[in-house]
């Protein structure tokens, strides 16, 4: 049996948004957003500066950089991530915290990637993969 909350929340995003994002400065090394990535035990990085987010790095991004023979000790985090703005001219892999789950899907597939940033308000909010996105739309069916 469901509580009214949670029939409420079936099908939307907001069970599958992951808010606990770690963070590392443009500045940074790959490398060292690669420690953070494993200290924290999570498959991306948000890369900021300052208050800004810049893009993301995933462990996919990590693992290409590493097979091409990147130094990934000497190139920097802001260099290698999805870059987006929250608004202007450069694009930005993110979708509304309360997007319908196949629209999230189209917007993954479009850029060819499987996490993308969740915004509420113009701000963001955490991430969502494209498996939570697939469980959110599983909800909905």
């Amino acid at each position: 049996m469901y509580t009214q909350a949670e029939k409420e929340s079936a099908g939307t995003l907001e069970a599958y948004i992951d808010t606990g994002i770690a963070t590392v400065p443009g500045d940074a090394s790959i490398g060292e957003a690669l420690d953070v990535m494993i200290a924290h035990n999570t498959s991306v990085v948000m890369v900021v500066d300052g208050d800004e987010v810049i893009g993301l790095l995933t462990a996919g991004d990590m693992s290409s950089m590493v097979a091409r023979g990147i130094d990934i000790e000497t190139r920097r985090a802001r260099d290698f991530a999805s870059l987006c703005e929250m608004s202007g001219s450069r694009p930005c892999t993110r979708v509304n915290h309360d997007e319908d789950p196949m629209n999230v899907l189209k917007v993954m597939q479009h850029w060819g990637t499987d996490r993308v940033l969740v915004v509420k308000n113009e701000r963001v909010v955490g991430t969502v993969s494209a498996l939570g996105a697939l469980k959110s739309w599983k909800e909905k069916v």
